[in-house]
């Protein structure tokens, strides 16, 4: 009877023990992982008149560094899983909807002159798996420097946050806020955070510094034909890709845009006489060019900008550095008139005069005496 007794009593201690353990099993709340996806806005700053040039932005996205909690700030947390980050790509098909001014207009009605924009979302994908349990989640988000001549790149980190809640009756986890930042600032119990609290980012912004390109045609001298057409070429490198605008004078083909080849170069022809004049709108800062010309047996000679006239058909390479550039031709072709024949002849033509005019007389004169 004892040993039976003793054989209850530790099945007994048994089943409360392990009726302990299943109460705190129970107490732990189990979530189910989600994840999400967001965007940021990118927009791409030009010249009014200017159109948008084919080029593409790319991104990273990396886990932040955790946060421990203390007595006035919140846990920050990094996730697990990486995220992933798509691209920005302009085309010259954006220029159609571009926004008069700039981003940082606090009035839209009242835009900035001379500047207008285009904008892309760039989606921000978190995997299903990304999200474990309720707080915030923090990601770093930098612009990737990608070399395109006359472009201003942000190379800045945004922080990205993600404020992740669960339900308190199913205890589902959803996302409840995506908040876009310039620095990895600290969050205050109160839910706010610590430095400036209603900042946010408002994405990248990107310009493109623009100059335009002119060329010219001057036609002079006494034999100088003033219709005549001269062949120019025109070879512009280091170029961003897209389709220019082309502002012409004088010139009889019908000349309205270039197109930068995906290589960053242009090379062309076009006829201009006398008075022509060709403009390339808004070329990317650092962009070369070079003008040339077949001037036949014309004594060809050019000025670049306002400098001093330089003999010769080929403007060497011009780099778009801090202003537009401009180069003006002109062609001459003088011939000296032979005066120096005539003189030879005229005292002959002369003589032949006056002895004609004395046969005359003295013809007159015999038909006078025979009556």
């Amino acid at each position: 009877m004892k040993r039976f007794t003793k054989i209850m009593a530790i099945i007994m201690v048994t089943a409360l023990i392990m009726s302990i353990a299943a109460i705190s099993t129970s107490a732990a709340t189990t979530y189910t992982a989600i994840g999400g996806s967001t965007t940021i806005t990118k927009n791409l700053v030009v010249e009014s008149d200017a159109n948008i040039p084919d080029i593409t932005f790319g991104y990273t996205i990396t886990r932040g560094t955790p946060v421990a909690a203390t007595s006035n700030t919140i846990e920050i947390l990094a996730s697990e899983v990486g995220a992933s980050i798509g691209n920005a790509a302009f085309t010259n098909a954006d220029t159609a909807n571009t926004i008069n001014g700039l981003p940082s207009d606090a009035d839209p009605q009242q835009p900035t002159a001379g500047k207008k924009y285009a904008q892309k979302s760039v989606t921000v994908t978190f995997p299903a798996n990304s999200f474990t349990k309720p707080g915030v989640y923090r990601y770093v988000i930098a612009e990737t420097d990608g070399g395109k001549p006359g472009v201003t790149y942000d190379t800045t980190s945004r922080y990205l946050d993600v404020f992740v809640v669960a339900d308190p009756t199913t205890n589902a986890l959803s996302v409840d806020s995506y908040v876009l930042r310039n620095s990895a600032t600290t969050i205050g119990t109160n839910g706010e955070y610590t430095e400036d609290p209603g900042v946010k980012s408002n994405g990248y912004t990107n310009n493109v510094t623009q100059y335009d390109f002119e060329f010219s045609k001057a036609i002079t001298g006494n034999q100088g034909d003033k219709n005549k057409l001269f062949t120019f070429t025109l070879n512009i490198t280091n170029a961003i890709p897209g389709t220019y605008p082309v502002e012409t004078t004088g010139v009889s083909s019908n000349v309205n845009s270039i197109t930068i080849g995906s290589d960053g170069t242009y090379n062309g022809n076009i006829d201009l006489t006398d008075g022509s004049v060709v403009r390339i709108i808004n070329l990317n800062k650092d962009a070369v060019c070079t003008v040339s010309e077949d001037a036949e047996d014309y004594t060809p000679s050019h000025v670049i900008d306002s400098g001093s006239s330089v003999s010769g058909n080929n403007s060497g390479q011009i780099t778009l550095a801090n202003s537009d550039h401009s180069v003006a031709f002109t062609n001459t072709r003088n011939g000296i008139i032979p005066t120096g024949v005539l003189l030879t002849i005229a005292p002959f033509a002369i003589g032949i005069l006056l002895f004609g005019a004395l046969i005359i007389f003295i013809i007159a004169k015999r038909r006078r005496t025979s009556y």
